[in-house]
């Protein structure tokens, strides 16, 4: 297991499995091997607002749904909407589907919001559950959650992880942060800092 840590509460990139060369954080694309495979990227799961700044009168609802389409614009700019899956896809495929009991806003992945997953430590039986359904609807195999979206004062955060649904194990996780003087601005920032880590702008 390879592990790369940036300073300064920027980047948190930890690799939870092995890697090949090819796939080394090191070319500057950590999850550029993602881009040729079908990933569902979930809705952003939960919001928590600081004590100061503007994320005491944020909407957190609206920060959420900002999030998820700024995320899903910026990568169908980058070509990426051929075998990616994104939020509002995920949502409207699961209801369309009358057998799926899952909700994409709620996967039950509470647990992550204060611990980040272990390598190979099996994902929670609810979300498995949940995400292995969600995935079988676009034929993915990986899912990116956006775990937690938090304001503190002039800096936004937020956990992305990725799992393996056929494995029920975490493959990928980091913790990103932006500085953002105003709701508004987090959404385009996070959306820009994930899609850089898959694909050339």
């Amino acid at each position: 297991m390879r592990t790369l840590r940036a300073l300064a509460l920027v980047l948190f990139p930890v690799w939870l499995g092995a890697q090949s060369a090819a796939e080394s954080p090191a070319t500057g694309r950590p999850l550029a091997q993602f881009a040729a495979e079908r990933v569902a990227v979930t809705p952003v799961q939960f919001w928590r607002a600081d004590s100061a700044g503007w994320s005491l009168t944020a909407d957190g609802a609206k920060l959420r749904a900002d999030v998820d389409s700024a995320i899903a614009r910026e990568f169908r700019e980058r070509g990426m909407g051929s075998r990616w899956a994104f939020a509002g896809d995920v949502v409207r495929s699961a209801r369309r589907n009358p057998t799926l009991r899952s909700d994409p806003t709620a996967l039950g992945a509470g647990r992550w919001r204060t611990v980040p997953p272990a390598a190979d430590e099996p994902m929670p039986p609810l979300l498995g559950d949940n995400l292995r359904a969600i995935s079988a609807l676009g034929d993915a195999r990986y899912a990116m959650i956006p775990v937690e979206l938090r304001g503190y004062g002039g800096l936004a955060t937020l956990r992305v992880v990725i799992v393996d649904t056929r494995r029920r194990v975490a493959v990928w996780f980091a913790d990103l942060a932006v500085e953002a003087a105003s709701p508004s601005a987090v959404a385009e920032l996070f959306a820009k800092r994930i899609a850089d880590l898959v694909v050339d702008p």
